[in-house]
């Protein structure tokens, strides 16, 4: 009996019913006994399972199945909010905190989101840096840059931003986000993602860049967006 056989036994059980979201898996030392494997064996097996996403470890207590009960990013609502831009998530319904981390009303930008927003050299950028956290846990890192131009002196550039968030400020100050476009790329973390959303690392995670662009087609926000894979639904409409 390999590792793969016993894996591939407990996720059926798994898929089934027989064991349902929040149940404890057979400890090493049952499936050596059940199995007549080596507990090295038994540990592969529960590892796969557990690198599949279909478990979680507690310590101490043992190996459980995955609640997985999704943080729904929708885009297709059409709101223009602060939310909007990281998560288009309903925060309270979606059990999550926000967390403004840093605002920097004027810094050099990244050569990409210098051409992004098409800003000529020596331009200065805003920078937001906010957290979203599902029970404490960081589920979502955004990081938001608009032209120092337009949002540096407004309450973009504060740490509360105010009601209706950035859009919404954009919005009186003449700038108005209409369209958007992302970018979405499934990858592994940086070890600076991993520290931020406190996750095992080889947990994959989605990294999303989104575009706000006026109704002229000017772009005034670049927000780079990282989730928790193991979080998040993604929905979008396509016409």
């Amino acid at each position: 009996m390999t590792a793969a056989s016993i894996a591939k036994d407990l996720r059926a059980a798994i898929r089934s019913g027989t064991y349902k979201p929040g149940d404890r898996l057979p400890s090493e030392a049952a499936l050596m006994s059940n199995y007549g494997v080596a507990r090295m064996t038994a540990r592969h097996g529960l590892s796969m399972l557990k690198d599949e996403g279909l478990t979680v470890t507690r310590h101490g207590s043992g190996v459980f199945v995955r609640a997985f009960e999704p943080i729904v990013r929708d885009t297709t609502g059409g709101k223009a909010d602060e939310s909007t831009v990281t998560a288009e998530v309903d925060e309270t319904s979606a059990g999550l905190a926000v967390r403004t981390l840093a605002v920097t009303a004027e810094a050099d930008p990244p050569e990409k989101v210098r051409t992004a927003l098409g800003l000529a050299e020596g331009d200065k950028v805003t920078v937001r840096e906010r957290l979203h956290l599902r029970e404490r846990k960081p589920v979502l890192f955004a990081t938001s840059y608009l032209p120092a131009s337009i949002a540096a002196g407004t309450p973009i550039a504060e740490q509360q931003v105010g009601p209706g968030g950035t859009h919404a400020r954009l919005t009186e100050a003449g700038h108005a986000p209409v369209r958007f476009r992302e970018d979405v790329v499934g990858r592994m973390p940086t070890i600076e993602e991993i520290e931020e959303l406190r996750i095992e690392p080889g947990t994959p995670v989605l990294a999303v860049t989104r575009t706000a662009f006026t109704q002229d087609g000017t772009p005034v926000e670049v927000s780079h967006v990282v989730l928790d894979a193991g979080e998040f639904m993604l929905r979008y409409d396509i016409d």
